[in-house]
């Protein structure tokens, strides 16, 4: 059987397979090609980033014009101050004194996992101070996977943003709500809901300083048992925290759910009292236009409890299609998304990042998908419209032709799908984006030192 269909494909592939029919459309066959084709780019080197022509710096002051590299960070609010100000000036205040400073990072698939924020967060950490992998789900699909954290659970229903109906609870900020069963006992050893963290051996993640858990409005009757602890859970606002371990250092939370009404779990936090922390928003399949479903008083009422600095939303992989070449309609959306955000965190400063490159298939090889580049040029267009930061992924990595390269090259930086980097990739792309961040960070003091001497 085996023989016989690969015959068959072979035949086929002599011909054109590529046909029309009631709109959709069959690819070529070619069983072969990957072993014909295998080595055809892999020693060629990466693309390098095309440089534009040179703009006049921000700073009114400056003599020099200065050449515009397309894998910086492009600022587009107008006037002196830059639009991450808010998350620079929390920076200098961590560095005088002790404060937590907060990143969101919202995206798809491409940070499912902690990919790329696990190393953002650990360069942060690095230099500013601070332990500890902040936001952590109730439950999660990818809890196998993940490396910066032990995560098992048992006993939830879980609602989230791409579901029709949510049965009356609140969506939380990860765009998820987790509820435990209703139960009559009042022994922890049998609840049905529980969930449990154990923290990894690597530096800032090997302990666990301070847990918060999130939830929202519950009758008297709810309670939890952590680590042997009971706590009520009382409280009535839309968003409430509860401080577990403060100053009592662990490694692990075992937390076990007595509820007798539904109660809206939200996740939880594990910090130090100072340093910054980078939280991972990741759901897969999400365009960036669903967030908009979370209600603001749930993105404010955590915010108050969390106080975020810098929101970066990195969203198109999703949205990226071959026959599309019009992306007017994802402007207007995520254009409204952007403004809920916003109106949700009105202090934070918001970076917008591009999709990355991606690839399909034609005619037997791989080439980026002819979208993409259309996509990044909207989504620069709504940064500049919104007076956001931008960050070109897609350049970043090289522009053009670069994931055939990421996936095929000698270090391989990216997965088989021509879509997500692998471990190496994302931990690359991490640190890439620490380093512009920093530069833009080290360019705004100088600024602010010379606007004080003058």
């Amino acid at each position: 059987m085996v023989f016989i269909a690969m015959i068959t494909l072979i035949v086929l592939s002599l011909f054109s397979t590529e046909i029309n029919f009631l709109g959709y459309q069959t690819k070529k066959v070619s069983p072969l090609i990957d072993i014909l084709k295998l080595d055809k780019l892999r020693n060629s080197p990466l693309p390098l980033p095309i440089v534009n022509a040179c703009l006049k710096s921000k700073d009114s002051t400056a003599i020099a014009l200065r050449d515009i590299d397309p894998t910086n960070i492009i600022d587009f609010k107008k006037g002196e101050e830059t639009s991450l100000a808010h998350f620079f000036t929390a920076l200098n205040e961590l560095k005088q004194h002790k404060r937590k400073v907060r990143v969101g990072y919202f995206g798809d698939s491409m940070i499912e996992g902690d990919l790329i924020t696990q190393d953002v967060r650990e360069c942060y950490q690095n230099t500013f101070g601070g332990d500890g992998v902040g936001y952590l789900p109730i439950t999660s699909i990818v809890a196998g996977f993940r490396t910066s954290i032990l995560h098992s659970f048992d006993g939830w229903t879980t609602y989230n943003l791409l579901d029709e109906n949510t049965h009356g609870h609140l969506l939380g900020i990860s765009g998820n709500t987790f509820v435990p069963a209703t139960v009559t006992t009042t022994e922890a050893d049998k609840s049905p809901s529980w969930v449990r963290y154990t923290a990894v051996n690597r530096k800032h993640l090997n302990r666990f300083p301070k847990t918060i858990l999130l939830y929202g409005k519950s009758d008297d009757d709810n309670e939890v048992v952590i680590n042997g602890k009971l706590y009520k859970l009382n409280e009535k606002k839309t968003v409430n925290q509860l401080v577990i371990n403060n100053g009592s250092v662990c490694q692990y939370v075992d937390a076990r759910f007595l509820c007798k009404t539904p109660i809206d779990v939200f996740g939880f936090s594990v910090e130090s009292d100072s340093g910054v922390f980078v939280d991972n928003f990741s759901f897969r399949g999400n365009s960036g236009l669903p967030i908009s479903k979370v209600t603001q008083s749930v993105y404010s009422g955590t915010n108050v409890c969390l106080n975020y600095d810098l929101i970066i939303l990195e969203y198109g992989l999703n949205v990226v299609n071959s026959r599309v070449t019009d992306f007017s309609w994802y402007v207007k959306g995520i254009t409204n998304t952007i403004k809920h955000i916003q109106s949700s965190f009105p202090k934070a400063s918001i970076l917008l990042i591009s999709v990355g490159d991606k690839s399909y298939r034609k005619d037997g090889e791989y080439h980026t998908d002819p979208s993409v580049p259309i996509l990044v040029v909207a989504q620069k267009e709504i940064a500049e419209k919104n007076n956001l930061s931008f960050w070109s992924l897609f350049d970043a990595m090289g522009g053009s032709e670069s994931m055939v390269k990421w996936v095929e090259g000698d270090t391989v930086l990216a997965n088989k799908d021509y879509t997500h980097f692998n471990f190496k990739g994302a931990h690359k792309v991490g640190k890439l984006l620490y380093t512009k961040l920093m530069s833009e960070y080290n360019d705004y003091n100088k600024k602010q030192a010379r606007l004080q001497n003058e």
